[in-house]
């Protein structure tokens, strides 16, 4: 394995046990097998490291869900399994993804939203032509909660046991979940009253 990839992999571990802040150059560096002052042949800053894991995390999800399908019904499963492999087989980018966005560096946080919101637009387009009526926000909306539910598993404390189907059962929650796109934004519920809720 090349160094540059030990490292990455070092910092992958490390950045998802303890946080990006949580971690300094040369426990980096110890976990790789290397000095911290080595790593910087490699990469400028931990702060570019962040970058190239956040860019190994999109590319492994944009490969996973290929090229858009004609029929927006199995372009919506294809999203859905794909976040949930991408969750489930890197969990540790998939949890980095989740909680480290906002320690990526200004050029590097511009550079992968723009990645983002390609694959953002990617699922608005297909829940638009699954479920028509509702607002780009309201589309949006859903999209990030049923992403945070697929996510849920990789946020999670590390140690714990995971669900033997976990794939099945975060695709059938994502699915249900989206039905509630089914009516039409103007005949949704109002929300209930505070009386409703105490009582």
């Amino acid at each position: 394995m090349k160094r540059e990839q030990q490292i990455l992999q070092a910092a992958e571990k490390l950045f998802y046990e303890r946080s990006f802040d949580g971690v300094g150059v040369d426990a980096i560096g110890k976990e790789a097998g290397v000095t911290g002052s080595a790593i910087y042949r490699h990469f400028n800053s931990k702060d570019e490291i962040l970058s190239v894991l956040f860019d190994q995390a999109a590319d492994a999800l944009l490969a996973k869900v290929g090229e858009p399908m004609d029929d927006p019904r199995e372009e919506l499963l294809r999203l859905i399994q794909a976040h949930v492999e991408f969750a489930v087989n890197h969990q540790r980018l998939a949890g980095i993804w989740a909680r480290e966005q906002r320690a990526l560096a200004h050029a590097d946080r511009r550079n992968f939203l723009r990645r983002q919101h390609r694959y953002l637009d990617r699922w608005i387009a297909c829940l638009d032509a699954c479920f028509p009526g509702h607002s780009r926000d309201e589309l949006v909306s859903a999209v990030q909660a049923v992403q945070a539910l697929l996510m849920s598993d990789a946020t999670r404390p590390p140690g714990g046991r995971r669900a033997p189907r976990l794939r099945a059962l975060f695709t059938d929650m994502a699915l249900a979940s989206l039905t509630a796109l089914t009516k039409p934004a103007a005949e949704a519920a109002p929300p209930p009253s505070t009386a409703a809720i105490a009582g």
